[in-house]
């Protein structure tokens, strides 16, 4: 059975704030009892008074609740009785009928009884269900306004720093605080990307996309251009894309501050896929001017290299930067595991 038929069994009985219309059905329901065991008086033995009656109150119970099923049952009893139950067109009681009437009622009364504890049943599975959905609301509610205040105080605290580097002269120490700013604003963009409520899991391609423009548009150079090329069916989780994300910040930052400084044109391309077994690959690839060919990331003397570095090993994965065709490659492999595949 579909689950758009059990919700809507779940939802039964209908009308319960209009009884009115559970009883006129159970009126209706006897009607066309009456009307079938007429219609099919030639074709059934004698002795089976009842047999559409029995339908016709557990329908009405089912759809409509057990009051309007016990009226369907005592309109049955009426119509049976009256109509096929010797002496016909009398309520008077004939040897045989009080046990017919006996067994009519008993299986209409356990027929009643089981549709009422089911529904009853169901109400409470049902008040289960929308308290806990309350509660994950309630939960998700208050996830995301931490995210969002912790994104904020992040924003914030970027700012002080910016407002920081202008009281201080010394150039290291400018370009220190300037890249703290940086840092710090970066993480609050991020989470609060990450943990957008109105995106249902945040693709590979659209995150990625949000990240380097961030840092193209802050570290002011328009001409450069960012193509991202990510397989189908790869999302990031929450706990592993902030580092992730910070890792390619870090390589863009670097691919601008280095690759591009003297034309300020050029192109950044960012390709993810899945290695062998459950290794993804992240390779982020520019034209610029290059590195040195003995150059190693892990003895660089940049801060944000030696964080990209550090940040991939606690991803239990490898970052690598070294000179490429026509400039620079940068590659991170990370444990899959950290990584939350799409759904099919």
């Amino acid at each position: 059975m579909s689950s758009g038929w059990l919700e809507k069994i779940e939802k039964l009985p209908v009308a319960t704030d209009r009884p009115l219309i559970g009883y006129m059905a159970a009126v209706a329901a006897c009607v066309i009892a009456i009307v079938f065991r007429q219609a099919a008086e030639a074709y059934l033995p004698h002795g089976y008074p009842f047999v559409t009656f029995f339908p016709a109150v557990i329908l009405t119970a089912f759809l409509f609740g057990t009051g309007p099923g016990i009226a369907a049952a005592a309109l049955s009893w009426l119509g049976a009785r009256y109509f096929f139950v010797e002496p016909i067109h009398s309520l008077g009681f004939a040897p045989g009928v009080l046990g017919a009437c006996i067994f009519f009622t008993l299986v209409v009364g356990v027929d009643l009884l089981i549709i009422h504890l089911m529904q009853r049943a169901n109400r409470l599975v049902l008040a289960q269900r929308e308290q806990s959905l309350r509660r994950t609301e309630l939960r998700d509610a208050m996830f995301q306004e931490l995210q969002h205040r912790v994104s904020n105080k992040l924003q914030i605290i970027a700012s002080l720093l910016t407002l920081q580097r202008r009281t201080v002269v010394d150039p290291d120490a400018q370009k220190a605080l300037d890249e703290a700013a940086m840092r710090v604003g970066m993480i609050g963009r991020i989470s609060r990307a990450l943990h957008d409520p109105d995106r249902q899991g945040l693709g590979v391609a659209a995150f990625l996309e949000e990240v380097g423009r961030d840092i193209i548009e802050a570290s002011g150079a328009p001409n450069v251009r960012l193509v991202i090329e990510a397989e189908q069916g790869i999302d990031f989780a929450s706990e592993s894309g902030v580092p992730i994300a910070l890792i390619i910040a870090e390589t863009i930052s670097n691919a601008l501050e280095h690759g591009f400084r003297s034309s300020g044109n050029g192109t950044i391309t960012i390709g993810v896929r899945r290695g062998e077994g459950r290794t993804l690959i992240i390779v982020v690839t520019d034209d610029g001017c290059g590195l040195a060919g003995d150059f190693d990331a892990g003895r660089s003397s940049s801060l944000g290299l030696r964080i990209a570095v550090t940040l991939a090993r606690q991803l239990n994965g490898t970052y690598a930067l070294k000179p490429g065709p026509s400039g620079t490659v940068a590659r991170l492999e990370v444990d899959a595991l950290n990584m939350v595949p799409a759904e099919s």
